[in-house]
């Protein structure tokens, strides 16, 4: 996503929105289409002639659109930003109004406004997911039935198939999920970094994958929450990210270092695995149980106002002061790791992520 595409920080211009508009009153109007019977016509004298063409009938009813046209021609009528905006959420699956307004608007105004419009021509479905004590949580966006058809259609799929097997019930499923806090927390790292990146010139995520990218990457051998590249006045880290808050054991947390062991072995090449918290006190916990760790680890606790790219991530090892995420470029990885990947380096191009297959679109996630 390139900071300087006017897509992504652009403002919707007025054209582009009367043209959607223009496009989903003509949807309406197919919808609500009568037929008139031939007579049902208002009455007109006898002496008036017909002014049909010769060889016509009155039976006919005049051409109409299919919805299917009708769904090509306001696909044509999306902005850059809403095509990028449907493309995240066939990614991430879920963002929030919040989110969505970091990633692509400059204000969250605009975003609601946008996001709202988007919403009612079945570009996003939404939902609200309950909340016990008072106040509202803001509205959180999924792919509706066309903006799945528009993805499908970019990737060379059949946009009918996928307009049909969108069901509104998985909507209303993936709101009640126990796993929808730890996707949005997943889902607000890499928000928060793209909009860092959107607001300064010498920071920028340069690559991020999702969770079922991140595990077709890695041929399964890992399965990270994401992987990422930030890059920070010229210092780039790689690193995948697990996402903690507080449902597994710690004996599974440090279980997970073995497939991280395992997939520097099979790559040839190194990478820290952060692990983000929620509280203090699960952190420290964590901290102790991962001390045997032979891959780069550093953990942080990760609540507002803190940014994942703050001076928050307190490498797993004697010197654990905390420092940004560009700095953990810097810093000496376990020599464990390090001989890893020198036995093994011939085999990183297995898991370059500069090869042409890497840059083929995932498939459409539903709810």
């Amino acid at each position: 996503m390139s900071r300087e595409d006017p897509a992504v920080s652009g403002a919707v211009s007025p054209a582009a929105s009367g043209a959607v508009s223009v496009a989903s009153e003509e949807l309406a109007g197919a919808r609500e289409h009568t037929r008139e019977e031939a007579g049902q016509a208002a009455s007109r004298g006898a002496v008036d002639k017909s002014r049909l063409p010769k060889g016509s009938s009155a039976l006919r009813s005049p051409a109409r659109r299919s919805v299917g046209e009708l769904r090509l021609s306001l696909a044509r009528r999306l902005t850059d930003r809403d095509r990028e905006i449907v493309r995240a959420l066939g990614r991430y699956r879920v963002l929030t109004t919040d989110q969505l307004a970091e990633m692509f608007f400059d204000t969250r105004r605009r975003a609601q406004v946008r996001l709202v419009r988007l919403h009612e021509i079945g570009v996003l479905d939404r939902f609200e997911p309950h909340r016990s004590s008072w106040g509202r949580r803001p509205y959180h966006y999924v792919l509706g039935p066309l903006g799945a058809a528009v993805l499908a259609a970019e990737r060379d799929e059949d946009p009918d198939r996928a307009a049909r097997r969108w069901r509104s019930e998985r909507t209303l499923a993936l709101g009640r999920t126990q796993r929808l806090a730890h996707i949005l927390g997943v889902n607000d790292f890499a928000a928060a970094l793209v909009a860092q990146g959107r607001r300064s010139r010498t920071t920028r995520l340069l690559d991020w994958l999702t969770e079922a990218e991140a595990a077709r990457w890695t041929d399964g051998i890992v399965r990270p929450d994401g992987w990422g590249v930030w890059d920070e006045e010229g210092s780039a880290v790689e690193f995948f990210l697990e996402y903690d808050r507080g449902t597994e054991t710690l004996a599974r947390l440090a279980a997970k270092l073995r497939d991280y062991e395992r997939f520097e072995t099979e790559r040839g090449a190194t990478a820290w695995v952060l692990f983000a918290f929620t509280s203090p006190r699960r952190e420290a916990r964590a901290r102790a149980a991962l001390q045997a760790a032979t891959v780069p680890v550093a953990t942080a606790v990760l609540s507002p106002p803190a940014l994942p790219s703050d001076q928050v991530w307190a490498p797993v090892s004697p010197d654990s002061s905390r420092v940004r995420l560009a700095v953990l470029a810097a810093l000496p990885k376990p020599p464990e790791a390090l001989r890893r990947a020198e036995r093994n380096s011939a085999r990183a191009w297995r898991f370059d992520r500069s090869r042409p297959d890497d840059d083929e679109e995932a498939p459409i996630e539903t709810p």
